[in-house]
């Protein structure tokens, strides 16, 4: 009797782990973790500076809406937004996350400021202390592999001026993931041979929105960043545009992973 009692046990047990070793399995957590990367830009403003400070980022399993929410990365970020153009970017999320389909990304911000003619204001976050914004967005985490995404801030249209030195963040943020993607370089000087610069924006659109960069004072140049691979026309518009001609180049293809370098472009004076 004993001996039968031992043996009804053992197949207990058996049957127990295999249970549980099938349940793990089917939840998707018995293997390899992936590595989300996220890293932030942003598009010209008129302003001296704007200081974002973003403390959590969670991302969202797909499935249940209020459930299956878990923290990216906690560590809080402060970067002065109108310095990430050209290729410049500040690290938002380098973390290990479980795989899955993902379709959420919640972004909590901390204490933010701006400078117009060298005074710092306050820049509200929709009067509360912690602001935080959910966006839609649908990725994917594969176990050993890293996911890269891009937050473009379009600063211009995220940005409210309700009074003298009154100022409220609503955030407008173009996503993408970077594996589509490739870029548009270049330069803008004054004439051929030169090496003036002429300060100018670069203007392109996607199918969905519209993307545009600042060139560098100093050398000219310019990239539009996170562009996904299609046919692109830029206009190219020049801060005085009393004394130089806008130019419009079309025809541009753009390539997953790879840039499209257009040279020198001069700017035809008035």
């Amino acid at each position: 009797m004993k001996i039968l009692n031992g043996s009804i046990l053992y197949v207990c047990i058996f049957l127990l782990c295999s249970f549980i070793s099938c349940s793990d399995s089917s939840s998707g957590n018995s293997g390899p973790d992936g590595e989300l990367y996220i890293k932030v830009h942003d598009a010209p403003a008129d302003y001296d500076q704007v200081n974002v400070t973003i403390s959590i980022v969670s991302i969202h399993k797909t499935g249940n809406q209020n459930l299956n929410w878990s923290i990216a990365s906690d560590k809080s970020v402060t970067a002065d937004l109108l310095t990430l153009r050209n290729g410049n970017t500040e690290e938002l999320v380098m973390n290990k996350v479980s795989v899955g389909s993902y379709d959420k990304i919640k972004l909590r911000f901390g204490p933010c400021t701006i400078v117009e003619n060298g005074i710092e204001y306050e820049l509200n976050l929709d009067s509360a202390p912690q602001f935080e914004k959910t966006m839609d967005f649908s990725f994917e985490v594969e176990g050993g592999k890293q996911t890269q995404l891009s937050f473009d801030f379009d600063i211009h249209r995220s940005i409210r001026k309700n009074g003298i030195g009154l100022y409220t963040l609503s955030p407008v943020i173009r996503i993408q993931n970077t594996i589509y993607c490739g870029w548009i370089s270049g330069s803008v000087i004054d004439t051929v041979g030169s090496k003036v610069s002429v300060p100018s924006t670069v203007y392109t659109s996607t199918e969905l929105d519209s993307v545009s960069t600042k060139n560098e004072p100093s050398t000219g140049s310019f990239r539009l960043s996170d562009l996904p691979e299609d046919f692109y026309s830029i206009l190219i518009v020049p801060d005085d545009t009393l004394k130089y001609h806008s130019i419009q180049i079309d025809s541009l293809l753009v390539e997953r992973q790879k840039g499209t370098n257009i040279g020198v472009v001069v700017l035809n004076r008035r």
